[in-house]
């Protein structure tokens, strides 16, 4: 694969996500507005809202889960652009190209991944600095983000692989991003027992996620657990990437 036409395509996959106004609304201002919403909601019926050391508890526990939840989605990207440009009306010209289908598929997922990073970052950002959100260690939280964002590019890549209706894979990602939001505890409390309590802890991705982060920073302070949930979620990745490079071979040389 030639590094100067992946570049090109690189950039143009990344110019054409910053220009989706849609996209660009779902996966950064609509977390923010919900967090909002619902501290809001939960303030107005419990004026004593949690402090610790000047954080809000209440806006932390949203802001975190919201960001994973929507991280989750975010390879919805790829599934877009890769069934436009690979199964529709751009088919046949790529192909025409010196450029092959997973060099599309490659610099779309990357760009997708760097895309979706930072709009990860700047709902730490604008959370942490508006809303008084506690992200725990930082570096923790943005490599957190690096490996859900890279989880979600491959999971739905898979899906794109499997699924040949585009609005079939849309909804089975949005369903399972949000079935780990409840296993993590994120929509309503959990019943208390060893099954669930791992559900919440370590049993998916959002989980991990969740538990890296608040194990980082004095929610939990505990650097076992930021170190058993970042290596689970990095062999996570790497299962999904060998997933795939097999798929791939069948699908896209």
């Amino acid at each position: 694969m030639r590094k100067d036409l992946f570049f090109l395509v690189f950039k143009t996959y990344l110019k054409r996500m910053t220009r989706d106004i849609f996209g660009l609304f779902i996966f950064t201002i609509l977390p923010l507005i919900i967090i909002f919403i619902l501290s809001s909601v939960y303030k107005f019926n419990s004026p004593q809202v949690q402090y610790v050391n000047g954080y809000n508890m209440t806006t932390t526990f949203l802001s975190v889960g919201m960001m994973l939840m929507f991280q989750l989605n975010s390879g919805l990207y790829v599934i877009n652009y890769l069934n436009y440009d690979l199964e529709k009306s751009m088919k046949w010209r790529l192909q025409a190209g010196p450029y092959p289908k997973y060099g599309f598929a490659f610099s779309c997922l990357m760009a997708s991944l760097i895309f979706n990073y930072i709009q990860g970052l700047l709902i730490v950002l604008f959370t942490s600095i508006f809303m008084k959100a506690y992200w725990g260690n930082i570096f923790v939280t943005l490599f957190v983000i690096l490996l859900i964002s890279l989880i979600s590019q491959l999971m739905n890549i898979i899906l794109f692989f499997i699924i040949k209706k585009v609005g079939a894979a849309e909804t089975l990602s949005w369903f399972l991003s949000w079935i780990m939001a409840v296993l993590g505890g994120l929509m309503f409390q959990l019943p208390k027992n060893d099954f669930f309590y791992f559900m919440q802890k370590y049993g998916t991705p959002f989980s991990l996620g969740k538990t890296a982060i608040a194990s980082s920073g004095f929610i939990e302070n505990s650097s076992s657990n930021v170190l058993i949930s970042l290596g689970a979620l990095i062999l996570i990745a790497i299962l999904l990437v060998y997933l795939v490079i097999i798929m791939g071979k069948r699908k896209l040389v």
